[in-house]
């Protein structure tokens, strides 16, 4: 499952789709893919939610310069509630961050009420972030074109496939 905010950085959503499936040969689940799963009984929160604890095998976090759309009832992003079903799950999860946001979290830390909207919507996004790098612990790499990323799924996944092989 690929998530992240969808409109900022939709050309690197297509790009990792195309990458996917065609490259790959594998099922992606993009929300904004016809193939996405969806339970209509179920709000938009919840459908993502549901499609990260019943359909994904991998996680690929991607944060860039926006925190998206945010669940009254947690204040969390919806990114950020796919990120918690992932961890929940135990699920491998490769997380990209953009180098231009990685930059300027150091800064937020050394001053969290100065203004950063040039950089975020808002600064939870540097919350979240440091929740995946510090608290979470999650690897992360830096990245500034799609191709950045594919290039280390690749690799990644190259990695994955052989500790499957050795399990078995």
């Amino acid at each position: 499952m690929v998530s992240s905010t969808c409109y900022d950085l939709r050309q690197v959503r297509a790009n990792l789709s195309k990458f996917i499936s065609d490259e790959l040969g594998y099922l992606p689940l993009l929300s904004e893919l016809p193939s996405f799963p969806i339970n209509p009984d179920l709000s938009t929160i919840e459908n993502c939610r549901a499609r990260v604890e019943n359909n994904a095998d991998i996680f690929v976090l991607v944060i860039g310069g926006r925190y998206g759309s945010i669940d009254d009832a947690t204040n969390k992003s919806v990114t950020n509630l796919e990120f918690l079903a992932a961890r929940q799950k135990g699920i491998p999860i490769y997380a990209f961050i953009e180098r231009g946001i990685l930059s300027v979290v150091p800064i937020w830390k050394k001053n969290p009420d100065a203004n950063f909207s040039d950089t975020v919507d808002t600064t939870q996004l540097f919350e979240f972030v440091e929740k995946v790098m510090s608290q979470d612990k999650v690897w992360t790499f830096p990245f500034d074109t799609a191709q950045d990323i594919v290039n280390i799924l690749r690799i990644q996944f190259s990695y994955l496939f052989q500790e499957s092989l050795k399990l078995r």
